[in-house]
């Protein structure tokens, strides 16, 4: 068994800017961390990077993770692993994880690099015990799906309030509502309505949807301008709100239906 407080080896798959950032805070708490990451370092392959490592944080894009986990090595499975990636809809993809959870939250990379607080959501008390430090708090909620539909549903929404950004008034409404309809979702779909109260919710709502370096938002915002999708794209690279309107449900929310309504009018 696996002592959060003595130092481990970790393996953070995905070196973007979340997952250094992630890094860093697992470095304070002086754990060993390697990376896993053909684009940022094409030199070492995956059975190097989790060579003897203790456990596993992903953080590869929600677009490619279902492809890359499709020849996922049986004995990483094994392992602790925490998903902070956002923008997933199923969890059956972890569905033979022994040891699976997931962190979430309002934590933008560069804000965590500087040593700015933070507070996460995670799904079980091993993230608590790797995570959790005088910078970044950890609350518990032993609810995975609920804090994955929340990280999921915000990058929609945050579109959403950037195509009213033009109006102050019109984006807090804007996002008073969509926190009630993302209850609603989670509640549909079987998950814990409360889990949209937390870090994970709330927080990481208000966090997207007001921060104008946002790239969800600045979508939302090129939209209202009446740029065409293609030219929002090249300019922003990933939108990671675009990806999960393609996969969540729709029916019977609003606020989702109007911005997937903004994107197909310029498509």
């Amino acid at each position: 068994m696996l002592c959060y407080n003595k130092p481990m080896t970790i393996t953070i798959l995905g070196a973007g800017a979340f997952g250094s950032a992630l890094g860093k805070i697992l470095t304070d708490n002086h754990h060993n961390i390697k990376y896993y990451d053909p684009y940022v370092y094409p030199d070492i392959n995956l059975d190097q990077a989790t060579s003897q490592t203790d456990a596993i944080i992903i953080t590869i894009p929600s677009a490619v993770l279902p492809d890359f986990l499709a020849d996922y090595p049986k004995r990483l499975k094994a392992l602790p692993t925490v998903l902070a990636s956002k923008g997933l809809d199923d969890l059956n993809i972890f569905s033979d994880f022994a040891q699976f959870s997931i962190i979430s939250g309002p934590g933008f990379a560069q804000e965590i690099i500087d040593g700015k607080p933070t507070t996460f959501t995670a799904s079980a008390p091993f993230a608590l015990g790797i995570f959790k430090n005088e910078q970044v708090q950890i609350e518990l909620q032993d609810d995975p799906l609920g804090i994955m539909l929340c990280g999921t549903l915000k990058n929609i929404y945050a579109i959403g309030t950037g195509y009213h950004s033009d109006s102050e008034n019109d984006s807090a409404i804007f996002i008073q509502h969509a926190h009630a309809e993302m209850q609603k979702y989670l509640e549909d779909h079987g998950a814990n309505p409360h889990t949209t109260e937390l870090a994970c919710g709330i927080g990481d709502l208000i966090a997207t949807c007001t921060n104008r370096t946002s790239r969800n938002y600045t979508c939302g915002v090129r939209l209202r301008e009446g740029k065409a999708l293609s030219e929002i794209l090249s300019e922003l690279k990933t939108i990671e709100g675009l990806s999960a309107l393609a996969r969540v449900d729709r029916e019977n929310y609003p606020l989702i239906n109007e911005v997937y309504n903004h994107v197909s009018q310029v498509d």
